[in-house]
């Protein structure tokens, strides 16, 4: 079985397909590589301010951010 996503990664993934916004689309508006962005919303890489540029842009809590998805 793969790596399980913490629940602020499952909804940022909800948060974009509900704005239709792709990966390269949030990685512009945070200003970071599309290759950055992808790894922080989908949990290989933790950055804090990153999660919060990414929480704030998709309107979703920070709160749920956890490397090991507990």
């Amino acid at each position: 079985m793969g790596k399980v996503l913490s629940p602020w990664c499952k909804q940022a993934k909800i948060a974009m397909i509900e704005l239709d916004m792709t990966v390269v689309e949030l990685a512009e508006k945070i200003g970071k590589s599309r290759e950055y962005t992808s790894a922080v919303v989908n949990g290989r890489i933790y950055a804090e301010p990153v999660v919060k540029a990414i929480s704030d842009v998709l309107n979703i809590p920070e709160t749920a951010c956890s490397l090991n998805g507990n």
